[in-house]
């Protein structure tokens, strides 16, 4: 019995984790774009390799979140997960143009966000709301994605306020399901 409630603490605070890591990511991404401009600040591939990085970590946060059955639906997610942190780290480790950075990440998202797509659609029924919205953002950002491979650059900062505001619906949906299961837990 005292195993049950390490194990259902240590699943909410990262659950939590995960949360505040959606809020601060995304809010750290619009506020870069927003101010970059004005500070003379530039995209570069160190920026999007940890942005990369991160939300694979986060991810890989979310999936540990998960109790055994959902660990098991969602295996999928955690490779997606894993391949976006090794992605992060190649991005900036490899000398490579900004634009070629653009097309590799492009390509990538495009695949990682079909196999979340089929885990959320398989899913669907576990979590209808959750999942939903995760199959519009997932449709959404690899539109994004294939507008950053044709477009390149030019399409970057564009791709980037996506995403943090996708990070920021991620977190407010991921709230609601946290206050949801809580209240049905009682």
């Amino acid at each position: 019995h005292r195993i049950m409630r390490k194990s259902g603490t240590l699943h909410i605070i990262l659950e939590i984790v995960t949360i505040l890591s959606n809020i601060i990511m995304g809010v750290t991404i619009l506020t870069f774009i927003a101010y970059q401009h004005q500070e003379s600040l530039e995209l570069n591939k160190s920026f999007i390799g940890s942005i990369v990085l991160a939300i694979g970590a986060t991810e890989m946060v979310e999936f540990l979140s998960l109790k055994m059955l959902g660990k098991l639906r969602n295996i999928p997610n955690a490779i997606v997960a894993g391949l976006s942190m090794v992605l992060g780290v190649l991005i900036m480790a490899i000398d490579m143009e900004l634009a070629t950075t653009c097309v590799l990440w492009g390509i990538c998202s495009i695949a990682f966000q079909v196999i979340k797509i089929a885990n959320a659609g398989y899913n669907i029924l576990k979590q209808p709301f959750l999942n939903i919205v995760i199959i519009i953002l997932c449709v959404t950002e690899a539109i994004f994605s294939i507008f950053l491979i044709t477009r390149n650059v030019e399409a970057l900062d564009h791709h980037f306020i996506f995403i943090g505001i996708s990070l920021l619906v991620e977190a407010f949906i991921l709230i609601i399901e946290f206050i949801i299961h809580r209240y049905q837990a009682r």
